[in-house]
């Protein structure tokens, strides 16, 4: 958790915000992700980040509870 706490620190979140951003606006286009996914990670984006960008767009699945 303190490496983690550290990456926060030290990156330069707009450029991290802007590369999210850049990742929303993929995903709700009909262009590829990838190139936008990269550039999230090169701008120090954790996963869990990157995922909430996607989710955003795409929904998150939820299995429905079956008895």
């Amino acid at each position: 958790m303190e490496k983690l706490r550290e990456l926060r620190r030290s990156r330069d979140n707009a450029r991290v915000r802007a590369a999210l951003d850049g990742v929303r606006r993929a995903a709700e286009g009909e262009q590829n992700t990838m190139p936008a996914l990269l550039d999230a990670v090169r701008a120090y984006a954790t996963t869990g980040e990157i995922c909430a960008a996607l989710g955003e767009v795409f929904g998150y699945y939820r299995e429905a509870a079956a008895v």
